[in-house]
């Protein structure tokens, strides 16, 4: 199997979710299949980086994969990932498996919106460093809420959720929300774009062409609520956090922004690297 033809089994595989995932190869159990390789020289992050975000685990893989290989690391997608090691004899070994994941009803209720992120996308793939937010908030102009700043902290934000929520870096968030005064962006005569009281900040944006803000509304970042806009420029808003919002998006099948489709549950965070 050559590496268009690797490619070709290993989407054909992920995205079939609602099929059975069985293994010919002697003494493996079903739950996971095994693609066979003859090329050795496939490179698997040349072949896989560019398609699906990479996720990495210490310990157990959080997978049904078999046992007797070297497992390095997975990308997932969906309610599935592909593995890539090592069998005993040094050779390549790629196995597709469902991913176990929670589901976000299972989450307990003590957990952080930015925990409940964690936990249904595996998290993200290396860690990643912590903005100067004095620097970030003193150029922007006001402190951020600190649930956005965990966020950052955890995933970096230089990347999308489900390949489709966009979650602003501190330097777009700063960049946007200039662009937008510049311009003078209102929604309604009751939001203009900050710094005006009560002015919008854009956080996040998504490949429905919506965008969604804080209303800088009061002194404490933490109990601004949400503004979505779709791509009509109707805006709604929303009592809650980013991260509330962000989860409830990906998830909840009666929210009014949701992109929860029925058939696709699991989730996932793709780093992007920045463009040079």
């Amino acid at each position: 199997m050559d590496r268009d033809e690797l490619l070709a089994t290993v989407s054909r595989l992920l995205e079939a979710e609602t099929s059975e995932l069985t293994c010919e190869q002697p003494g493996h159990r079903d739950g996971h299949t095994c693609v066979p390789v003859s090329d050795n020289d496939i490179d698997p992050s040349d072949a896989f980086d560019s398609r699906y975000p990479v996720m990495y685990w210490n310990g157990e893989p959080p997978m049904a994969l078999p046992q007797g290989h070297v497992w390095d690391g997975a990308w997932a997608h969906g309610m599935r990932a592909v593995a890539v090691g090592a069998d005993a004899d040094i050779r390549l070994v790629v196995a597709v498996a469902r991913r176990t994941i929670p589901e976000p009803v299972a989450l307990p209720a003590r957990m952080s919106w930015v925990e409940r992120l964690v936990a249904i996308t595996g998290g993200p793939s290396s860690p990643v460093p912590s903005p100067d937010w004095a620097a970030v908030e003193s150029r922007l102009g006001t402190p951020l809420p600190n649930d956005y700043r965990r966020l950052v902290e955890t995933f970096g934000c230089d990347g999308m959720f489900n390949g489709f929520f966009d979650v602003f870096t501190p330097e777009r968030l700063i960049r946007d929300t200039k662009v937008h005064a510049a311009r003078d962006m209102r929604f309604g005569e009751e939001h203009p774009p900050f710094p005006a009281p009560g002015g919008l900040i854009p956080w996040s944006n998504n490949e429905h062409e919506e965008t969604h803000f804080w209303i800088t509304d009061g002194p404490d970042p933490d109990r601004w609520p949400v503004y979505a806009v779709d791509s009509l420029d109707e805006g709604s808003r929303f009592e809650c956090t980013a991260t509330e919002f962000l989860f409830r998006q990906m998830t909840d099948q009666e929210h009014p922004f949701h992109i929860a489709a029925e058939n696709v549950r699991g989730h996932w965070f793709q780093h992007v690297p920045p463009k040079p």
